[in-house]
């Protein structure tokens, strides 16, 4: 039962709703009329939803079902978050503290690892595809919207999206997603996450050239300032994992997302000030 419009968009509507079978309030998501026409559009949206269905993890949005309503509209019915997106976060929030960034890298790296271990790739990382969720009174970071990620062949052994296409958002796409496209792999959404750990962390993403060939300039030369030139607070050691985060090549990079995750949490704990023994404060040498 469809209770209230949540946001509507290009390519359809999300509603708040109560499940009657499963007996909880539920998210569904339908395709909107004017894509519905369309054999590609409906096909990835049902593999979408099934992709998501597989993915077990608390930093992803579950996936209860899909299908098709009466209407002939296909359809995603998944859990209902309470929060806000990431861009919503920071357009207000301007940047995190270093352990908040380093909670987002963590819980979005864990769901990275789920669907990395099941051979799905995600390509289309962004703030607005990152939900800050309430969950239980506690914060959770959910990635959310499948809807260009590689996964499984379908049926008929064709993917539905070109080997070879450029997808994804500009600002957020890997090197090899605009130059390489046949060789992304999971590498390419660790580079995603460390363009919005970077934006998070400093207030700006580390490639903002204005217009698509400066833009392409720089992330194929791969020079960016430094997280401590616009940070002084940044540790040499933090600097040091955005270097390696955002390697131009993808084998410069880290392997994999837990690998990603345990090398950020390190390097800032290696920035931090020592912890004084107790009774130590105020006394003279």
């Amino acid at each position: 039962m469809l209770v209230s419009l949540l946001r509507m968009g290009g390519i359809g509507s999300i509603w708040a709703a109560r499940h009657l079978g499963l007996g909880k309030d539920v998210a569904v998501k339908f395709m909107s009329a004017s894509l519905a026409t369309d054999p590609t559009a409906i096909a990835r949206f049902h593999r979408e939803g099934a992709l998501m269905a597989r993915l077990k993890s608390p930093h992803v949005a579950e996936v209860y079902e899909h299908g098709v309503a009466e209407d002939g509209l296909p359809y995603i019915v998944m859990e209902l978050l309470r929060g806000e997106e990431l861009s919503d976060r920071l357009a207000r929030a301007g940047r995190f503290s270093l352990e908040q960034t380093v909670a987002l890298v963590s819980e979005l790296c864990a769901g990275l690892a789920a669907a990395h271990t099941l051979g799905i790739v995600h390509r289309d990382i962004t703030p607005e595809h990152v939900f800050l969720a309430d969950v239980g009174g506690s914060p959770s970071v959910k990635l959310l919207d499948f809807g260009v990620a590689r996964g499984d062949l379908d049926c008929d052994g064709t993917t539905l999206t070109a080997t070879g296409a450029v997808v994804g958002s500009l600002v957020y796409m890997s090197p090899e997603q605009f130059f390489n496209p046949r060789q992304v792999d999971g590498r390419s959404d660790l580079w995603s996450v460390a363009v919005m750990a970077y934006q998070a962390l400093t207030g700006a993403p580390p490639f903002e050239e204005k217009g698509l060939e400066a833009l392409l300039g720089a992330i194929r030369i791969g020079n960016f300032p430094l997280p401590s030139a616009r940070r002084p607070d940044v540790a040499p050691a933090v600097d040091a994992w955005f270097v390696k985060a955002l390697s131009r090549e993808p084998s410069g990079r880290f392997d994999t997302a837990e690998e990603m995750a345990d090398a950020l949490r390190q390097a800032a704990a290696s920035g931090r000030p020592p912890v004084a023994p107790a009774g130590a404060a105020g006394k003279a040498s």
